[in-house]
């Protein structure tokens, strides 16, 4: 109960000297909802002056944080990191007639990255599908499932088998991640970043529009921070070295009196038995082969095979592993999974992104 009534007080005794009064204070819609502070404000519950122009939150009747967006709907807040400005929204693809767009136009938000996916509504009766699919089971029905492909996987005009087209819509994600169950959003103004690592408060100063920290930097200073680090890191040196010291004095030892009883014409050794790990031939060929044309452009932005490091040149054919997409020379990727079952990036198997 004291350390989680010490921070609410420092909150407390923060804000007053923000806004001289109480009406700042941190608050959310839910004990289990996301903490609104400054850059946001929840409308209704903390003054104009709480927030900065373009963050204001509501509270639905469900008492989740909802973000309103001028240039599109309104989404609910899963959570807010303010130390690295990104908030985190829900995308309610699992929400009938939901699935669009997401627009900026007008807001302080900005994507990392954006990437177009075709949804499709497919029968159970097609299992397995030869291209990297994201499934959305929270759309499927008793005889139907939904699942998303990027644009471009697919050639322009066909769909796959069993399936029907639902929408092609622009989803922000991370330049290296796929569609996922919630999207983040970012803000680069106010640039609140060295309150955050103080461990101080941000805040508008005087009303002018500029923003300031507030409060004593929290914690132990820095030089005491690297002189507690280096304590502790030759603390543990010298134990690691002490254990390392310790069990080779102990392995000598019992070597030497296995050597005294050992009879060394009873020793055979017996080679060990190679097993294939790889992937067969029928397997490797079903991953997608793609010619290159004269541009050598590429869904990613990949420039040469990770294998043999050699450039790509126009007419070279490449193969794709599943899911992770990753790109590389035929002969170099399909001599690998002959003798390995991963990707050779990311050491994912490819077979288990396959699915029904």
């Amino acid at each position: 109960m004291e350390k989680i009534t010490i921070p609410l007080f420092f909150y407390l005794f923060l804000f007053k000297s923000i806004s001289g009064a109480d009406d700042c204070v941190p608050t959310s819609c839910s004990p289990t909802g996301p903490q609104v502070r400054f850059p946001f404000r929840i409308r209704g519950r903390q003054p104009s002056h709480c927030g900065f122009p373009g963050f204001d939150l509501s509270c639905n009747k469900r008492n989740r944080t909802i973000l309103h967006l001028t240039s599109s709907r309104s989404y609910i807040v899963n959570r807010i990191s303010y130390g690295a400005q990104i908030i985190y929204i829900d995308p309610e693809f699992c929400r009938p007639k939901r699935i669009g767009d997401f627009r900026l136009t007008g807001t302080p938000f900005d994507f990392s990255s954006v990437r177009s996916y075709n949804f499709y509504n497919c029968s159970l009766q097609k299992s397995t599908y030869m291209f990297p699919a994201v499934a959305l089971p929270c759309l499927d029905s008793g005889n139907h499932s939904v699942i998303a492909v990027r644009t471009g996987l697919i050639p322009e005009g066909e769909t796959p088998e069993n399936c029907k087209d639902i929408a092609t819509i622009s989803v922000p994600i991370r330049w290296y991640g796929h569609i996922r169950e919630e999207l983040e959003l970012m803000w680069f103004t106010p640039f609140c970043g060295p309150c955050e690592i103080e461990g101080r408060m941000c805040g508008l100063r005087n009303g002018n529009g500029e923003t300031t920290c507030f409060g004593s930097p929290v914690g132990i200073q820095r030089n005491a921070k690297y002189g507690l680090s280096i304590g502790i890191g030759i603390s543990i040196l010298i134990c690691i070295l002490g254990i390392v010291c310790y069990t080779a004095t102990k392995a000598r030892d019992y070597g030497r009196s296995r050597h005294q009883n050992l009879d060394i014409f009873s020793i055979t050794i017996s080679p060990r038995p190679q097993s294939a790990t790889g992937l067969d031939l029928s397997t490797i060929e079903s991953y997608t082969k793609t010619v290159l044309g004269e541009s050598c452009r590429l869904p990613k932005e990949d420039d040469a095979c990770p294998i043999c490091l050699a450039d790509y040149k126009p007419r070279e054919a490449l193969r794709t592993i599943p899911e992770c997409n990753h790109y590389f020379h035929v002969e170099c990727i399909d001599e690998w999974l002959r003798l390995h079952a991963t990707c050779p990036m990311c050491r994912n198997s490819p077979q288990k992104f396959i699915f029904g």
